[in-house]
C-alpha cells in the first residue's frame, strides 16, 4: 500500500515509479482521472471568478459610466438603489413605490444623461414576468426579404406558408390586459378544442371562488391565447410561453450587436465591457446576500458613494458563484470523453515510438495508459494554477479552452521526458551488450 500511495504521489516526479506503475492495476488510472477532473473544474470555476474585480477597476470606460449613473453629484439625476431581500428597487428624484424604467438604448434623453464613454444604460425593476407587447409578422424564406402581417400568413394555404418563417419584434412596452382584450381572448380559446374550453371554464370557477386572482386569470387566458393562437417562440423565450419584456432588452443587444452596456433589473443585473487592455468582460450578477437598505446615502461623498457602488457590482457578479460552479460541473462531465481521449492519444503515442525504439517499458498499450494516467491528476493541478494566471489576460470564455489545451501539453511533455529517458536507458543498455561482446571476443581470440 504504501508502494501504491508513492507510485501516485510522486510518479510526475520519477521516472523509476512511472515505470512501476506498470507493475500496478488500473484503479490508480481512474482515481488519477477523477482527482484531475476535480482539479480541472476547480481551477476553471476559480480562474473565473478571480480576475473579475481587476477587470472590472481596469474598465475606466465602464467605471465612468456606472460611477456616473449611481455615484454622480446631481440627486434629480443620481439613480439610488434600495436593496430588499435580494432584489433592488430604484428611483431617480421620486420614490421607491413605482419602478424606474431609464433605457438610453430607445430614449434620447436617457442617453443624454447616462450613457457616457459608448456604454448603454438599463434600469427596469419591474417583475421579471412582466408581458411584453409584440407585433407578429412573418419574412419570406426565398431571401427577397417580403415581409406580411401574421393574419396575411394565416389567410394562405399550407403550401404558401412553407414560403414564409415565423418572427416577433419586441416594441419595449409593457403588455396590459384590461377586461376587453381578455375577453377576445376567450372568445377565440372557446373556439378552439373542447379541452381549452373545459381549462377556461375551470379558471372561470376559481376566479369566482376567490382561488386565483384577476391578475392571474388574465394571465393564463392570456397564455392560453397565445399559444393556441401563435406558434411556439423557443428561439425568443426559454422560460416561458409568452413574452417578456425583460427580453426586450437582451434582444435588442442581440439584434444591435451591442458589447457595452449594464442593465439593471429587480432580481439580477448583465453587463458586458472592455477593459483598457482590450478584454471583453459580459457577466451576470445577483443581490441574494447583499444587505438589505439604500446603498447609497444622501450624506455620503463623492469617494465613497464610488467605492459603495463599486462594490455592488462587485460583490453582486460574486453571488452568481454557485450559478457558474454548477455550469462549469456540467461542461467538465460533458468533456470526459475529450480528456479521457487525449490520454489514449499520448498513451498511444508512447507506445508506438517506444516500440519502434525496441523499448520493452511500454510495448502495450496498457502498460503505456497506466504510465500517462499517472501523470493526469499532477497536470491537471499545474493547468489549474496556469489557468488561473492567464485568466487575467483572456477573455472569459477561453477559460475552458485554455485549460484544456494546458492539461494536454504537460501531460504530454511529462510522457515526452518519460519516453526519451527509456531511449537513454534502452541505448544504455544496448552499448553494454555491445561493449561486453566485445570484451568476450576479445578473450575467445586470445584463448
Amino acid at each position: 500500500m504504501k508502494k501504491w500511495i508513492e507510485i501516485f504521489a510522486l510518479s510526475f516526479f520519477s521516472n523509476k515509479l512511472s515505470k512501476d506503475s506498470i507493475k500496478k492495476g488500473f484503479t490508480s488510472v481512474f482515481l488519477s482521472l477523477i482527482l484531475a477532473l476535480v482539479l480541472l473544474c476547480t481551477g476553471v470555476i476559480v480562474s473565473d471568478v478571480l480576475p473579475f474585480s481587476a477587470h472590472y477597476k481596469d474598465a475606466t470606460g465602464f467605471n465612468a459610466t456606472v460611477r456616473n449613473a449611481f455615484a454622480g453629484s446631481n440627486l434629480q439625476e443620481r439613480v439610488c438603489i434600495l436593496v430588499e431581500n435580494g432584489k433592488i428597487k430604484a428611483k431617480t428624484d421620486g420614490d421607491y413605490a413605482n419602478a424606474l424604467i431609464i433605457n438610453t438604448f430607445d430614449v434620447q434623453q436617457d442617453k443624454d444623461k447616462y450613457a457616457i464613454n459608448d456604454y448603454h444604460l438599463v434600469v427596469d425593476t419591474r417583475l421579471a414576468d412582466t408581458l411584453a407587447e409584440v407585433e407578429a409578422y412573418c419574412v419570406s424564406t426565398d431571401g427577397q426579404g417580403q415581409t406580411i402581417t401574421y393574419e396575411e400568413y394565416l389567410t394562405l394555404n399550407e403550401v404558401a406558408r412553407l414560403n414564409f418563417e415565423f418572427k416577433l419584434k419586441y416594441t419595449g412596452n409593457q403588455l396590459h390586459l384590461d377586461d376587453v382584450k381578455v375577453s377576445e381572448y376567450k372568445s377565440f380559446i372557446n373556439g378552439t378544442t373542447q379541452q381549452n374550453r373545459q381549462l377556461v371554464s375551470e379558471l372561470t370557477d376559481k376566479l369566482s371562488n376567490a382561488e386565483i386572482t384577476k391578475d392571474s386569470f388574465n394571465r393564463q387566458i392570456y397564455e392560453l391565447y397565445f399559444t393556441n393562437y401563435y406558434p411556439a417562440i423557443t428561439n425568443y423565450e426559454s422560460t416561458s410561453k409568452v413574452p417578456l419584456l425583460r427580453n426586450y432588452y437582451f434582444h435588442q443587444i442581440i439584434d444591435k450587436g451591442e458589447e457595452k452596456f449594464l442593465m439593471i433589473f429587480d432580481d439580477c443585473l448583465v453587463g458586458s465591457f472592455k477593459t483598457d487592455k482590450g478584454i471583453d468582460v459580459f457577466f451576470y450578477g445577483f443581490y441574494n446576500s447583499l444587505a438589505d437598505g439604500e446603498l447609497i446615502k444622501t450624506s455620503d461623498d463623492l469617494a465613497r458613494r464610488q467605492t459603495l457602488i463599486d462594490s455592488f457590482i462587485i460583490n453582486s457578479f460574486k453571488e452568481t458563484l454557485e450559478l457558474n460552479a454548477y455550469v462549469h460541473i456540467m461542461n467538465t462531465i460533458r468533456l470526459v470523453p475529450i480528456i479521457v481521449l487525449m490520454e489514449v492519444v499520448i498513451a498511444m503515442l508512447v507506445s508506438s515510438i517506444l516500440s519502434l525504439k525496441d523499448v520493452e517499458t511500454c510495448r502495450t498499450f496498457g502498460s503505456a495508459i497506466k504510465v500517462v494516467g499517472s501523470y493526469a491528476w499532477f497536470s491537471a493541478l499545474i493547468t489549474a494554477m496556469v489557468t488561473g494566471v492567464v485568466s487575467f489576460f483572456v477573455q472569459r470564455n477561453s477559460i475552458t479552452i485554455v485549460s484544456l489545451v494546458v492539461f494536454f501539453i504537460t501531460i504530454l511533455i511529462r510522457s515526452a521526458i518519460f519516453g526519451v529517458d527509456q531511449i537513454k536507458q534502452r541505448k544504455i543498455q544496448l552499448d553494454e551488450l555491445s561493449k561486453e561482446d566485445g570484451e568476450q571476443d576479445i578473450l575467445e581470440t586470445e584463448a
